[in-house]
């Protein structure tokens, strides 16, 4: 393309023209951040999720008749905040204070405390708490296991 007929399309790039040139600059500074903005909000957005899954008992876990259920929740209230809640709700026929050990993606989540045959743990990111690392982002858990205080594994599942 010709220098001059360049220079025709494109007027703030001719020198000495500083001023069209700077209205130029922000113009596109706004229209990509705009742009960050839109992509950025699409992605929060694709974050939530509500999902419920039922682990399965073990033959150690079937021995005390334990059963458990886990939903996980996660919605956007702003683009920068995704509120998440994590609870897995757990029936076992065990002593009142029998504890046991609930690992997600692998990694420690939490304990349950079983009391008249029923236990709950129950983690949220609200209020400036922070969840543990297997368990954020919520929508991204996958296996689930439920053990006891030897490690035995009671109860598994996946999202």
């Amino acid at each position: 393309m010709h220098r001059y007929t360049m220079e025709r399309m494109l007027p703030a790039l001719r020198a000495g023209n500083a001023e069209r040139r700077i209205k130029m600059m922000r113009t596109l500074a706004a229209a990509t951040m705009g742009l960050a903005m839109i992509l950025g909000a699409a992605t929060y957005a694709s974050a939530d999720c509500d999902k419920t899954i039922r682990l399965v008992a073990s033959p150690a876990g079937k021995v005390i008749a334990a059963d458990a259920r886990v939903r996980v929740r996660a919605q956007t209230r702003t683009p920068t905040f995704v509120k998440q809640n994590y609870v897995l709700e757990m029936s076992a026929l065990v002593p009142n204070g029998t504890t046991f050990m609930v690992f997600n993606n692998g990694l420690p989540a939490g304990t349950v405390t079983i009391n008249f045959g029923v236990g709950r743990l129950a983690l949220d990111n609200e209020g400036g708490k922070v969840l543990p690392a297997g368990t954020d982002p919520v929508c991204s858990i996958g296996p689930v296991v439920v053990a006891d205080a030897n490690v035995t594994v009671i109860l598994s599942g996946s999202f």
